[in-house]
This record gives C-alpha cells, sequence and structure tokens, in this order.
C-alpha cells in the first residue's frame, strides 16, 4: 500500500531513531513504515521518551524485528503511545519485555503481531501487561487468555507493560516466549 502522508521508511533501526528525533524537533508524531520481507537487526533498543505517538507498521507478509538474543526492540516510558502493525519479532532479550518494554507509556495497540523467541533477563517481572493503576486490556481476534500460560509469564517473554495506558491487541501471537 502506499505510503501515508508523512510516513518515513525504515530499513533499519538507525532509521526508526532518526525519524523519532524528527518528531521531537518538529513537534509531531513519528510514523514508519519497514516494506515487507525486510529484516530490521537490533543491537540496541529504539527508546521513545516523550508524550507522542509512535507507529511503526509493515503490510502485506509483514517485516521482521530481530533483537539478535542481544537486545530488544523498543523501550516506551514518558506517555509515549506505540502502535505495531504487521511485524514478526524475533529473537528478543530485555530485562523487561523480550521485544517491547513499557514502562510509563501512553496507549499501546498491536495488530497482526507475532513474537517468537523471544525472552526477558529479570523473571521477577511478569511479561502481562499490569499496571499499578487501572486500565483496559483487549485481546481481539481469538487471542485466548491461556497465551500467557503462567510459567512464561514469570520469564519475561515478548511484551512487559507497567504504569501505562490502555493495551489491544488484535491478531497478535507468542510463541516461546
Amino acid at each position: 500500500p502506499p505510503l501515508v502522508p508523512g510516513e518515513a521508511i525504515a530499513r533499519t533501526p538507525q532509521d526508526i531513531r532518526d525519524e523519532i528525533t524528527m518528531a521531537v524537533d518538529q513537534s509531531r508524531n513519528a510514523i514508519v513504515y519497514v516494506p515487507p520481507g525486510v529484516r530490521l537487526a537490533f543491537s540496541s533498543n529504539v527508546e521513545c521518551k516523550r508524550a507522542m505517538h509512535l507507529s511503526v507498521r509493515s503490510s502485506g507478509e509483514g517485516a521482521t524485528l530481530d533483537g539478535k538474543k542481544r537486545s530488544n526492540m523498543f523501550s516506551i516510558s514518558d506517555g509515549c503511545s506505540l502502535y505495531l502493525e504487521a511485524l514478526h519479532f524475533v529473537d528478543g532479550r530485555g530485562d523487561y519485555g523480550g521485544a517491547v518494554d513499557a514502562f510509563g507509556a501512553g496507549d499501546i495497540a498491536m495488530k497482526d503481531v507475532s513474537f517468537t523467541g523471544c525472552e526477558a533477563n529479570d523473571v521477577r517481572r511478569p511479561s502481562l501487561p499490569r499496571t499499578a493503576r487501572p486500565h483496559k486490556l483487549s485481546l481481539s481476534d481469538a487471542l485466548p487468555a491461556y497465551a500467557f500460560p503462567p510459567q512464561l509469564a514469570q520469564h519475561g517473554g515478548g511484551m512487559y507493560v507497567l504504569n501505562s495506558g490502555d493495551v489491544s491487541l488484535e491478531s497478535a501471537s507468542f510463541s516461546k516466549c
């Protein structure tokens, strides 16, 4: 599909970082498109630490974001909201959340995403979205509650959310996380 107006193309994790920096400088949201079939290799995560909206999407077969068992892909905080679409997270590793660590973030929405082989180093913090304040967790398109068995939650897994906004997952899958 064609790019959305204002959308930047990313072929490396640095392209996503650069778009966030430009968006902050221009007081706007960061919107990134990763072409289908592209594989982004992460040696460190992408941080969003502003009250802004970060959208990272692909289309069709999707793009792969690979942590190489060295890094998670996103660290989201300070009110940053995150939207992810048509992305495959593989081999992410972080202290909290093997692929996505959200602490004090805004809303988080994911559509057509998969997490495979992601792990967290700190087994004391669960990967299930949880918060010290009320929030809404929406699981759509048959993502069953049992997709998060307790043993996986204790080991961090693909995503960790704490003290953040609403979390919405549509057509999301977690395997070996």
